[in-house]
């Protein structure tokens, strides 16, 4: 499936470190005014029940979300999520790709609200929402 997504003019996203190296490497593709990531679904994000576990999509959420936000307002800023509303609507299944684009509702001093939604080619998966705390240096 990495192959594909390359094809397809993705590539790996530059921030894949830490909790991000046990179920990715992300993929991203930069397009006129947003930019999509991709996460190729294997064995290892299935459930015992043979679908994407939710903790795994839940988590692709917040990277979109949280990569989507520093796309906008810059990644030398630092912020921290403080709450995440997510819906979930449809399984991902084992061979999927997943697909993430996110975006910022409203920006204040101290807060970001932003918002998200992961599809495959077949189906939407979930809609996220949240509060981001930009976290000032002293």
């Amino acid at each position: 499936m990495t192959i594909e997504l390359i094809k397809q003019g993705f590539v790996e996203c530059g921030q894949n470190d830490g909790f991000c190296q046990h179920i990715g490497p992300f993929y991203q593709k930069v397009q006129q005014s947003s930019v999509t990531r991709a996460l190729s679904i294997d064995h290892r994000h299935l459930n015992p029940e043979g679908v994407v576990n939710g903790g795994v999509t839940l988590a692709f959420m917040d990277y979109v979300i949280y990569r989507a936000i520093g796309d906008e307002i810059g990644h030398e800023i630092k912020f921290a999520t403080i709450n995440l509303n997510s819906n979930f609507i449809a399984a991902a299944k084992l061979g999927n790709t997943l697909l993430g684009t996110g975006k910022i509702v409203r920006k204040t001093r101290d807060v970001i609200f932003a918002e998200g939604l992961i599809v495959t080619s077949e189906r939407k998966i979930m809609t996220a929402s949240g509060i981001w705390k930009i976290i000032h240096p002293n």
